[in-house]
């Protein structure tokens, strides 16, 4: 069974009951108010007709809205066959080309470090758009040689782990590990290592230990950061610890 269109047609079955029952209460009193001034007629035949006349006019009242349901009905599905793939709609696989965006920034990146093999900022550019496009383990091979050039620092070892990890599909393996350490025994409250360690924990429902890590990452007065999110973040994951414990 086609999952989604089940989904849909109880939608809309839902709107258009909605719909329905709104139309019949308001022709419910408009039929009473009728009734009543039909009973006020002082001729008894004029006032039969006049009450077979709005009889006739309430009738005809429901051909709208009928329409206007069928109407609804013929153009969501006209919508969900032209841009829909039917049985193929939970089928979908991620899409492993690079964005021509990123694929731009990557080449426009290694043709510079081409040409300015020690420079800096061609190096930690190239890198982080590696990572955009997913390209991690190239991201880890530029940022080596950058590290290489011009020595290990906190933030850097902090990128190159979050590349490993991702890398790594989302594991943290010993080389990893070891990286992490290094760069929080240069910077305890490092944006990158911190960032990865908390993110990692929420997703496993470590919550107290993602919120340990946001904690020391707000006290990093050195690096630039939106601190409002990092907030939001742990009150998130003290809401999911609330949860847990009812």
């Amino acid at each position: 069974m086609n999952i989604l269109a089940l989904g849909i047609a109880v939608c809309l079955s839902i709107f258009i009951g909605l719909f329905w029952i709104h139309h019949s209460v308001y022709n419910r009193n408009l039929s009473s108010t009728v009734m009543k001034q039909a009973n006020k007629v002082a001729d008894g035949n004029n006032g039969e007709h006049c009450l077979k006349y709005d009889e006739f006019k309430l009738a005809g009242s429901y051909q709208s809205p009928l329409w206007m349901s069928v109407a609804v009905l013929i153009f969501s599905l006209s919508i969900y066959a032209s841009g829909g793939h039917f049985q193929d709609w939970d089928k979908g696989q991620a899409d492993d080309s690079v964005d021509y965006l990123i694929a731009a920034s990557i080449t426009k990146g290694r043709d510079q470090v081409q040409q300015q093999p020690q420079n800096e900022l061609a190096l930690i550019s190239l890198a982080q758009s590696y990572a955009e496009g997913g390209l991690y383990a190239d991201s880890v091979t530029t940022l080596d040689q950058l590290i290489e050039l011009v020595g290990a620092d906190a933030e850097l070892l902090g990128i190159k782990a979050t590349s490993m990890y991702y890398r790594d599909s989302r594991q943290f393996l010993p080389e990893t590990k070891m990286v992490i350490d290094t760069a929080l025994s240069f910077q305890r409250d490092e944006l990158n290592t911190r960032l990865l360690l908390a993110t990692d924990a929420y997703l496993k429902g470590e919550y107290v230990d993602a919120i340990d890590h946001w904690r020391i990452l707000l006290t990093n007065q050195t690096q630039s950061f939106n601190r409002q999110s990092i907030n939001n973040a742990i009150m998130k994951a003290e809401f999911k610890l609330d949860e847990l414990s009812r």
